[in-house]
C-alpha cells in the first residue's frame, strides 16, 4: 500500500528589489526537496502588506512511499 505524506514551505518576501536573490533562493528550495524525493503539487500567493510589498509564496509538497 502506498503512503504519502505532505508539507508546506512558505517563502516571505518583500518587495521586488531582490527578484533575482528571490527567484535563485526559491530555486535552491525546490531542487533541495526535489533531491530528497518530494514532488511540488501546488502554489500559492498571497499579499500580506500591500502598503509595504510584503507577500508570501506557498509551495505544497508531496512524498510518496511504497
Amino acid at each position: 500500500m502506498k503512503q504519502r505524506e505532505n508539507d508546506l514551505d512558505i517563502y516571505f518576501a518583500v518587495g521586488n528589489a531582490n527578484t533575482s536573490r528571490q527567484e535563485t533562493e526559491i530555486g535552491k528550495i525546490i531542487k533541495k526537496r526535489n533531491s530528497m524525493g518530494w514532488k511540488l503539487v501546488s502554489t500559492s500567493t498571497s499579499i500580506v502588506d500591500a502598503t509595504n510589498q510584503f507577500s508570501n509564496l506557498y509551495l505544497f509538497w508531496e512524498k510518496r512511499y511504497e
